[in-house]
């Protein structure tokens, strides 16, 4: 990330709702929860370099936090965030958020990677919901497909995002689409949740052609997932030319009764 993009972990820790996020006074933290919520949600627009720079501070204010109780709680506040947001400041608060953790990623020490891995998740079934709020479609479910298109599942731009945060989407979008009612909604008849789960399956799709090894082997299976309407279809498909198989062998064997 550019400089002028972000700010530095010395000035993100010095900003107080950082500070106060991080904190083990459970009070403390909720008041700055609900500050940073109000002062989003008055946003008529938000700028990139401005999401960027917050979530740069979002991101300190989650490396700080001790103990897991705590780190559960604000990876899902700070996923949560995105629900207050007009509409017109929620694809540069999504986009930064890719930006910043795609950036953070390889430096993010072992001991502090699970809180991380649940913020992605969390983030991710966010992305989720919001489409699911629109009924799967309209402006908003239009921006969060282009969010995946160009941050999550980009099959040509390998250094945009860390490899290893790649291969974390790729191993939790299906259960985050399962988690929020895309899959059972589309199973059920609905033709938007359907396009919209379609829509992703064909980027994650993509990246089976990618010139990465392991991006595209994950890609592979998380695609073919048994949960999936399409899996749910192929499996019928093979039913019925077992079926065919069988009945076409017994047809050739049987030679009539011997006289």
């Amino acid at each position: 990330m550019a400089a002028s993009a972000a700010v530095s972990a010395q000035e993100a820790q010095q900003m107080p709702f950082i500070r106060n996020l991080a904190s083990s006074d459970r009070k403390l933290r909720t008041e700055s929860l609900a500050s940073l919520q109000s002062f989003l949600s008055s946003r008529q627009s938000l700028s990139p370099l401005d999401a960027r720079k917050l979530w740069t501070g979002l991101y300190y204010a989650l490396w700080m936090t001790d103990r897991p109780r705590p780190q559960q709680a604000l990876a899902s506040d700070l996923a949560n965030l995105v629900s207050g947001l007009q509409s017109a400041c929620v694809e540069p608060w999504l986009a930064a958020f890719w930006s910043v953790l795609g950036t953070q990623w390889p430096h993010i020490e072992a001991l502090r990677l699970d809180k991380f891995l649940l913020l992605v998740r969390r983030v991710f079934s966010a992305h989720v919901r919001i489409v699911k709020e629109q009924g799967y479609k309209g402006d908003l479910a239009e921006q969060v497909v282009g969010v995946f298109a160009k941050w999550c599942f980009d099959a040509e731009d390998e250094e945009k995002v860390a490899l290893g945060l790649r291969l974390h989407v790729l191993d939790v979008w299906v259960d985050e689409l399962e988690r929020e009612g895309a899959i059972a909604a589309a199973k059920e008849g609905n033709e938007d949740a359907k396009a919209f789960v379609e829509k992703v399956g064909a980027l994650v799709e993509t990246l089976k052609r990618c010139p990465v090894k392991s991006l595209r082997q994950r890609a592979a299976d998380s695609h073919d997932d048994e949960r999936l309407p399409w899996a749910e279809k192929n499996e019928e498909d093979e039913e019925d030319e077992d079926m065919d198989g069988a009945e076409g062998g017994e047809g050739d064997e049987w030679g009539g009764l011997d006289n």
